[in-house]
Parts: C-alpha cells; structure tokens; sequence
C-alpha cells in the first residue's frame, strides 16, 4: 500500500547471533510462509527469520499503488471461502475482518452472454442440501442428476479427469462444472484431475451451505492479509529480511548445514530449520530431487478505475465472454481471465477493451473504457492429473527442510487456505522434529 512501511522493503532488528535459541528460517513471505511464521512466533519457542526476494511480503498474492489508476490493486483477485477456517483464523488472529466484506447468503452468481440468462446458485445454509431439488435455486437447465453425479469424483482414480466422471448433459458441464473446476484446478474438465475436484468438493460438502459464502477484500488483500500478519507477526518477535534472494543450499546426509543468499552466508547450528517457502518452480531448482511443475497457465486480471454499481454482484461467473469472473470494488471493477495463453502477445489495451465491453454488459456501467491496469500472471498451476502425481510431501529426507506452499500436498488444491493450513503444518513438524 502507498506510504506502507512493509512495501518499500524495511525490516524488523537484526537477528541476535549471541543468541543460544535455534533458529527456523522460512524462505519466502507469501501466504504459506506468513500463516508458519505467525505459528511458531506465536509460541516464542524459537528464533524466527523470514528472507523475502522482493522488497515487500505477499508473495504472487501483492497489493501495490498503480499511478494511473490512482488506486492501490491486487496482482489478482483473492477471495476466501466462509469454510476456509485457517485462513479466516488468521484473519480473526490479527483484527482484520472488518477489511473482509462477506457475502449474506451462499452461493455465487452467473450470466451467460449466449443466451442472456442470469442466476445464481443458492445452497441452503445447513449441510442438508435441500437446496437441490428446488430448481429456482440449483440453477436454470440445471438438474439434480447433474449435482448428483460428483459422487463420482470421490471413488476416482489418480488419472481420471473430471470430464471423464461429469454429466452427460451440456448445460451441466457448461453452466457449472466447467467454471467452477477452472476456478478451483485453473484448468477446464477436460484436463483436470478429478481426485482433487474431489477433495475441493469434500471441504464444501463437510460444511455445507455456511461454508460457501464468498468473502472479498474491501480495500485490497495487502491491507486485508497481508500487511497485519506481517506486522503481527513482528510483533511477536520475529524478523522480516527483504530483497533477500537465496541462491542455494548446502546439504549434508540427513540434514541441511547452510543457506547461500546473494550477499552472504548463513550457517545452519545443530538445532536450526529451514521451512523453504518459495514457489515451486524455486523450490525444484534448489532441492536436490524435487520434481519442477510441468503444466503452467497464464492468468490476466485486469482493473478498471470504476466503482462497481451497488446493485451488482460482489462475484459474478461470466460465461460466454473473454473473462470468466467478474469482482465488484468499492473503487474499481476487476476480471479474472484464466486460460490466458491465447492473449500472451495481445495488446494490453486490446484486452482492456475487450474485457470492458463485457463489464459494461453485465454492470449496465457506461461503454466509455475507464482508466485500466492489465496483470498477467504467468506460471499458475494447472491441476491435471500428472501434476497432482507429482505434489511433493512437506516433510524431506532432510530433518531441518520442510517445504510450504499451496502446492505441496495438502487436503486441497493450491489456494490462499491450503497454502496457509500447509504453512502451520511445516511449523508444527518443524517443532516436533528439529531438537
């Protein structure tokens, strides 16, 4: 945020190396290495140093001042689910969920720019989903047997696809599973591995409608996560590094003995951990073994320097347009595009206008493009079944080496909730583990 301290890059006080205390030091302040930082200062049983590469915490999840809009934005957009309950505890932990506007019924909305329909999907709040036998609520050309038929997910074999499991009918693929499996898996049913649609499916399922209302930041996900975690966890007494890139590390039989950064050299004591929370692609060039990602999309997510109407939808699915999700702002109107990889070398104002045709459709706004900001996002995951195959453990052959990210294995596919439940598990076996 402008005039935010953490974003140009300042740090907490030097670590202390009179110090007999062990120290664990995470490798990347993104949402996994935040939620296990906030975890093991919150017990002060040990020393605690983040490195971040760039000059300020959030990892690929950052808020920053963009000039021409004259707002702060997020490089996407993050919302939270109501049953994500590591990351709404840390929300709760640090006394920002006045900056978390809630939605006050489950459920999302959709248009379809073919036909014109608009509808949303309405859960009762209870975990019996009465909800789908009325169709007013499950969606228009949309029937029960549709919904029934992800009990299949749950019995799938690792390299089943969920097209391979779905319905027969089109409108169901089109108008529900296609959309909401590129939302969760970043990649459409054809591709996407059904054994962690299921697991995406069995967290909905085991809350029921109360855990499907949609949260979004008010004022952006810096102000709303990011920034009072990091403080927080300052607070707590651990240390913050900035503009701290590690080259390497240095490996003995069982256990790491250093950490090589771009200026110096940290040498790990008897005692000392290393929770490496970088990306995966990073953490694949510096642990010996560890399988790279293979499939990788590109993602746009464009702003628009426009307040969203009142009326509108705090999330809307598009269906039909360049876009597929619409997010309304008090400030500004964003879409999310996935699947990108056909706009890699489209002009930015090309995708700016083509975007905003569609928002001024759905939001009734004036057809006169806005201030905008293009975001691509290169390198998002897309969970096909080989690329679930290859998740790695948390735990390594290493005692003091524990992996973070929403990428390592986990009860979900990787998002903000899995990255911040697998950042408190790396801490928690980091204390169980490392004398």
């Amino acid at each position: 945020m402008k005039g935010d301290s953490l974003s140009r890059g300042t740090r907490g006080p030097e670590p202390s190396r009179g110090m007999k205390q062990s120290v664990v030091h995470i490798v990347g302040a993104g949402v996994a290495g935040l939620a296990a930082a906030r975890t093991l200062a919150a017990t002060g049983a040990r020393e605690v140093v983040m490195h971040e590469a760039r000059a300020q915490a959030g990892g690929r999840r950052r808020s920053f001042y963009d000039e021409t809009l004259g707002l702060n934005v997020d490089t996407g957009n993050f919302p939270l689910l109501s049953c994500w309950s590591s990351a709404l505890s840390l929300v709760e932990a640090i006394g920002a969920r006045g900056e978390w506007r809630e939605e006050t019924e489950p459920g999302v909305a959709f248009a379809d720019f073919s036909s014109g329909e608009r509808w949303r999907l309405r859960p009762n709040p209870g975990r019996a989903p009465w909800w789908l036998i009325d169709p007013e609520r499950r969606g228009p050309r949309l029937r029960l047997s549709d919904y029934w038929a992800a009990r299949r997910l749950c019995s799938a074999s690792k390299t089943a696809t969920v097209a391979s499991l779905g319905p027969s009918s089109g409108a169901a693929m089109d108008r529900l599973w296609r959309p909401l499996c590129i939302a969760a898996l970043n990649c459409p049913p054809e591709t996407a591995s059904a054994t962690l649609a299921a697991a995406a499916l069995r967290e909905l399922v085991r809350f029921g409608g109360s855990g499907m209302r949609l949260l979004t930041p008010v004022h952006g996900f810096g102000r709303a996560f990011v920034e009072p975690l990091a403080r927080r966890i300052q607070r707590d007494g651990a240390t913050l590094r900035f503009e701290r890139r590690l080259l390497a590390l240095d490996f003995g039989a069982d256990r790491l003995s250093g950490l090589e950064f771009e200026n110096d050299r940290i040498e790990l004591r008897p005692g000392d951990a290393l929770i490496l929370a970088a990306p995966w692609t990073v953490a694949a060039s510096l642990v010996p073994g560890l399988e790279p990602p293979r499939s990788l999309s590109t993602a746009l997510t464009v702003h628009f320097a426009v307040p969203a109407p009142q009326t509108a939808p705090t999330v809307l699915g598009a269906l039909g347009a360049l876009f597929q999700w619409l997010f309304g702002y008090r400030d500004r109107v964003s879409v999310t595009v996935t699947e990108a990889g056909a706009y890699v070398d489209a002009p930015n104002h090309a995708v700016a206008a083509e975007c905003w045709r569609g928002v001024a459709a759905l939001t009734g706004l004036s057809d006169a493009l806005p201030p905008w900001r293009v975001i691509r996002s290169r390198g998002s995951l897309a969970w096909t079944p080989e690329e679930a195959a290859r998740r790695p453990d948390g735990r390594t052959v290493w005692r003091n080496l524990f992996l973070a990210g929403g990428y390592v294995e986990g009860p979900l596919p990787d998002c903000i909730e899995n990255a911040a439940r697998s950042g408190e598990s790396a801490a928690r076996a980091c204390l169980e583990n490392v004398a």
